[in-house]
């Protein structure tokens, strides 16, 4: 299946910083990461593949970018999933890019002029940033209940995220 990206790096970079040098190909995993693992578990599956499948349309538009609504004649405004999916594209990014893969195991490139970011650090960003994702997305979920009757299949995400746990049984052989 080939890649249904809802955002790109471009859109990140308007919201958060991002190296120019850092490739497009190579930022877009971070975005997929992002939408299977991160946005995927916050909705249905029947909604996520309806939102794929229809992310042109006017109301999953209005849904992906965001922007104000006026509800019970008041005025609101939310981020959008792009915002929501930026933000979690970026935690995983910041958190993961300094690793790279050799031929000798994994690696942090280091030179004369610069010192990585400790990994507490960026442990404590990437919570951050996931942590200010799942805020936005709380006003993106008020958005779809106001708008409902645009969003059928959000009816189904009454269950979703919401973890299940599975009980096993085991026994100690002696």
């Amino acid at each position: 299946m080939p890649l249904n990206l809802l955002i790109n790096k471009a859109k990140v970079s308007e919201l958060l910083q991002v190296a120019i040098g850092v490739p497009d190909a190579d930022f877009e995993k971070y975005i997929e990461e992002a939408q299977k693992f991160d946005l995927k578990p916050l909705v249905c599956e029947e909604f996520y593949f309806d939102l794929l499948k229809n992310k042109d349309d006017e109301n999953f538009v209005a849904l992906i970018d965001g922007g104000e609504y006026v509800f019970e004649e008041k005025d609101y405004a939310h981020d959008g999933l792009k915002g929501v999916l930026a933000y979690f594209a970026y935690a995983r990014f910041q958190l993961e890019s300094q690793a790279v893969s050799t031929s000798h195991g994994m690696v942090q490139k280091t030179n004369p002029y610069s010192t990585p970011v400790p990994l507490e650090d960026r442990r404590s960003t990437y919570y951050k940033k996931r942590e200010e994702a799942n805020s936005m997305m709380e006003d993106v979920v008020k958005f779809i209940e106001r708008n409902i009757a645009d969003y059928p299949t959000w009816e189904c995400s009454s269950n979703c995220g919401s973890k299940k746990t599975a009980s096993f049984s085991t026994r100690v052989i002696q």
